[in-house]
């Protein structure tokens, strides 16, 4: 019992002893021990000493400076800008404050409030290098990119060894869409810092939309090397193992990149369509959906489902995909063209005809999407406007034989049969074994009442083999050279 007495007297005797110990701390002891507290790394045992410092009369420029920075490395943005603030008050021409409070203001996203203190801090110092780099990322984030490239270059104009001044100048070029004018800046951040992953990353990204593929690879699998848990890297090398044709390879790595992001959509949607293009529709499948799962707005997914749903005879399930796609905003001539073949295996000949008629006008140079479309024309009794198309087609590709096939048949069933004559003429000269030239031309001479030539024409016909069709041409479910969306790497 004695035992226990002692030792309660004995810690609060020790208790009273740190109290009288720490009430004996000054103001300027509180706000030391928040900098070592910082140096160390314990921001939140920082913010309490200097908050006690500045209750104790520690009411200096400096101290409401720490407090903002220790609350920054918390993230407790809001409270860092009233702590820079209040340093600002008492000191204004405290540049670092300014930058610091800019800096806050960057991570809330307002970044006109960021530019001003950062202009404002320049403006004390021309020279602060860090004022003009964090000023290029605030203007980078509202997508003023020349903007902020100028000012990362005055960045480095300051201080050369600024790797990270190159490497977001590059990124900002790159968005500008010079993304060979971006390698240049990577380049120097590596030699600046050989080990420097975020700036192989960013080059070997240029690399892949310069169709630079190999380089690409090198660049992202350093980057891995540097970073084995680097997911985006893993998800564009597998973009640049796709477009090498390396589609094992590119499902490797989208997903090692799903093991690292598991939310990811876009590493679903490009793994979904590697496994399309390896010809394993049900996976292909299963991936678009989940990737859809996570991201209900990826357009693309919608167009790259719904072409795997068109590829397996499920034009029912494909055009609603197609559909979404094009609600999102995903409008381009493959969308409207492949929508438009399911229509018509449908027989839903108007829309159809309509999705076609989309289609050709966002791209009128593609002549076969063309031809496509006066094929409808042509079955729908559209004879004037299909051999308008007909002759382009023919105009684009004067010595292809199915284009003056297919001249030649709408003409003759508009009834201008000479002209159909002449046509055929020209489809058999290109090519002497065209069965269905023959057989079309003895038909029109048929109309015209030319037996026997229609009947050597028939005869002519019956030994070809039917190798030569118009099956690239004519039938609107085969678009020629238009394609579903490629992997995004957006």
């Amino acid at each position: 019992m004695k035992s226990v007495m002692r030792w309660a007297l004995i810690v609060a005797f020790m208790s009273t002893l740190v109290c009288s110990w720490a009430s004996a701390q000054t103001p300027e002891d509180l706000l030391e021990g928040g900098k070592s507290a910082q140096r160390q790394g314990d921001y939140t045992k920082a913010a309490d000493l200097i908050k006690r410092a500045i209750q104790a009369g520690s009411n200096t420029a400096e101290a409401y400076f720490r407090l903002g920075l220790s609350h920054d490395k918390l993230g407790r943005y809001n409270e860092a800008v009233n702590d820079y603030t209040r340093a600002v008050a008492l000191d204004p021409k405290m540049e670092t404050a300014h930058n610091n409070r800019g800096s806050a203001y960057y991570r809330l996203r307002e970044y006109d409030k960021a530019i001003q203190d950062y202009t404002q801090a320049i403006e004390i110092n021309p020279s602060y290098a860090l004022a003009y780099y964090n000023r290029g990322n605030a203007y980078h984030g509202k997508k003023e990119f020349d903007r902020s490239i100028a000012d990362f270059s005055q960045a480095v104009k300051i201080n050369p060894n600024d790797k990270d001044a190159y490497n977001n100048r590059g990124w900002a070029y790159f968005q500008k869409g010079d993304a060979a004018r971006s390698i240049q800046d990577y380049d120097r951040a590596i030699e600046l810092d050989p080990e420097y992953a975020l700036a192989y990353y960013n080059r070997g990204y240029a690399y892949l939309t310069l169709d630079r593929s190999a380089e690409a690879v090198k660049d992202l699998s350093k980057a891995i090397d540097l970073n084995h848990n680097y997911g985006l890297a893993y998800h564009q090398r597998g973009s640049a193992h796709f477009k090498l044709g390396d589609l094992d390879e590119a499902v490797a790595d989208y997903g090692k990149a799903i093991r690292s992001m598991p939310n990811y959509a876009e590493a679903y949607n490009n793994r979904g369509w590697a496994f399309y293009k390896k010809g394993n529709l049900v996976l292909a499948l299963r991936d678009l959906s989940k990737a859809l799962t996570l991201n209900p707005d990826l357009a693309r997914s919608y167009v790259n489902r719904g072409t795997v749903h068109k590829e397996a005879g499920e034009c029912a399930r494909a055009v609603p995909d197609f559909t979404k796609a094009l609600e999102l905003g995903e409008v381009n001539a493959s969308i409207y063209a492949m929508r438009g073949a399911c229509y018509l295996e449908m027989n839903h000949r108007k829309e159809a005809r309509d999705d076609l008629s989309k289609a050709a006008a966002l791209e009128p140079q593609n002549v076969k999407l063309k031809a496509q479309l006066a094929y409808l024309m042509e079955e729908t009794g559209n004879y004037d406007e299909a051999q308008k198309l007909y002759e382009a087609y023919v105009q684009a590709e004067p010595d292809n034989p199915l284009g003056y096939l297919s001249l030649g048949i709408a003409l003759g069933k508009r009834g201008d049969y000479r002209k159909s004559l002449a046509v055929l003429d020209k489809a058999l000269q290109l090519d002497p074994k065209l069965k269905e030239g023959y057989l079309k031309r003895a038909l029109v001479y048929s109309f015209m009442g030319q037996m026997n030539k229609a009947g050597a024409d028939l005869k002519t016909a019956l030994p070809l083999s039917d190798e030569r069709s118009l099956t690239g041409l004519r039938k609107p479910t085969d678009v020629g050279d238009l394609k579903g969306l490629i992997p995004g790497d957006r």
